[in-house]
């Protein structure tokens, strides 16, 4: 089998094994509320940070027109905001666990790829 059958091989098993890890078990579970409960939490932040950062803007807005443009691109902008901040929150701690069921998972699948 050619080096690349036995690369994309281990691929797929990691990522069938980093998507059972979610699965529906205790295990499962945990993962996923070890990621869900800071994201939360960092996403309220982020969204609150954007949020004043918005208002700073709109006051210091030198025209009503600029103001009303700043207020359209809120939302999105807040929207960002609060997607930064969950991914600061869980950060790269919070995928050691996945980064290292990936990689077992793609040795396995590289190695009967291999036989």
């Amino acid at each position: 089998m050619s080096t690349w059958s036995r690369i994309e091989s281990g691929i797929k098993q990691g990522l069938k094994d980093v998507a059972a890890s979610y699965g529906i078990n205790w295990s499962g579970a945990a993962n996923t509320a070890s990621k869900v409960g800071p994201a939360t939490v960092g996403a309220r932040n982020g969204w609150r940070e954007t949020e004043e950062e918005v208002k700073t803007k709109i006051s210091k807005a030198e025209t009503r027109l600029a103001a009303g443009r700043i207020e359209k691109a809120a939302t999105q902008m807040m929207i960002k905001g609060a997607a930064k901040g969950a991914i600061k929150a869980i950060g790269i701690w919070g995928f050691i666990p996945d980064i290292v069921i990936f990689a077992n998972g793609f040795r396995k699948g590289y190695s009967v790829a291999g036989n």
